[in-house]
Parts: C-alpha cells; structure tokens; sequence
C-alpha cells in the first residue's frame, strides 16, 4: 500500500515580506513600527508611507501593525511626536529676546533635517504634542517682554511663519534642475522695467541672500521694540 509523502517543513527564510502570520512577529512593538515609518518617508518621501509599506519594511503583514498602530494618521502622528521632541525649550539668554532668537534659529536648524513635516503641519489636520512645550516657551518669553497675550500670539506666529516660509522656500523637498526656470528667470531681468528688482540681484550676487538669523533678528527687533 502507497503512502503519501509527507509536506516539507516551510522554510522561515523563504517566506516573503508581507505573508500573514499566526502569530504576531516577535519585537514588533509601536515604537519599532514608528522608527520604521520615519525610515520610509525619509527615504522614499512622504507618499511612500503607507501601512502595507511599512510592513514590507519590517518583514510582516499589514494585519499585524494593527495590533499595535489603529491606522496611517495615528502612524503618523507617532513620528511627528518623535521629531517635535527635538525642538527647543529650555535656552539660554538674559533677556527674553535673546532666549527667542536662540530657541527659533535652533528650532529652525532642527526642522530644516525634516522639512517634509512641515507640508503635514500647513494642512492643519495634525499636531505633536511634545510640539506644544515650544511653543508655550515661546509665548512665555513674549509675554515676559512686555507683550499682552494677543500681540504675544500675533508676534509668535509671525515668528514661525517667518520660519516655515524660510524652510519651504530654501529647503524643498526635491532640490531643482539648475538652472531653473526660477533663476533663468531672474537671471533675465530687465534693469529699466523692473529697478528695485535688479539693485537686489545685484546685490544678491555680491553680498549673498540675507539668511534666516539675520530675518528674525530684524523681525524680532520689530516686535519687541
């Protein structure tokens, strides 16, 4: 009488990235699973992040990253949370102006390695708490300067427009083909139709573009006067 051969053991180093489990995959926790969404985006952009992606990533399904994580939003939320505690709070400075210009730039040097985030923080949707300690800091030190609490929020979101504007505008994403039409442009600009314009370039090109600290040391001087 014939038997049948028995099934081969399946081979773990065979499995695909993906395939479903029984079980959850040992070491997958929040944390891990947020350090490698920040990997993803960072690496591939901010439309690669998705949670089938982010479970190739990690070698797993993407059932079992709902054990963990309810959806892209809250993954999403996680990384912000984890890059807004690099923000400044506690500066030095004698005098609340001082300790401004030190906590801004500062903030500014840490979003300009991650200015991806700040095309999800123009949408308004979503906030990092651990951002929200700046924040109070800031108003804090403007309110310490003399400023009653809505010309301290007038002058603090002028700060951090200033900032955001700065990063966005020297800072894209995806640095452009030079020469640019933007600097063709520019570069083509006629002294007796457009005088301001030229006198500027001009000077651009000899002295270089006044950089983000000396900005918010005028605006701040503004502010406070």
């Amino acid at each position: 009488m014939s038997t049948r051969p028995s099934a081969a053991a399946p081979d773990p180093s065979r499995r695909s990235k993906g395939v479903p489990r029984a079980h959850p995959r040992p070491g997958l926790s929040f944390k891990v699973i947020a350090r490698a969404g920040r990997q993803l985006i960072e690496r591939d952009g901010l439309d690669a992040l998705t949670m089938r992606a982010v479970a190739a990533e990690l070698g797993t399904a993407a059932t079992s990253l709902y054990r963990h994580v309810a959806d892209r939003d809250a993954l999403l939320v996680a990384i912000l949370e984890d890059i807004a505690a690099g923000l400044p709070v506690e500066v030095s400075g004698e005098t609340p102006g001082e300790r401004l210009f030190t906590r801004l730039v500062a903030a500014h040097d840490h979003m300009a390695a991650h200015v991806w985030v700040l095309h999800i923080l123009i949408r308004g949707e979503l906030v990092a708490r651990n951002a929200l300690a700046f924040s109070d800091a800031c108003l804090a030190d403007f309110l310490a300067a003399g400023l009653d609490p809505r010309r301290a929020s007038t002058a603090f979101r002028a700060c951090w427009h200033l900032t955001i504007g700065e990063l966005l505008d020297e800072h894209p994403l995806t640095p452009p083909r030079e020469p640019s039409q933007r600097r063709l442009t520019i570069e083509g600009i006629d002294p007796a139709r457009l005088p301001a314009l030229a006198r500027v370039r001009e000077l651009d090109r000899r002295e270089g573009r006044d950089d983000y600290p000396v900005a918010l040391k005028a605006l701040l001087s503004a502010l406070l006067a």
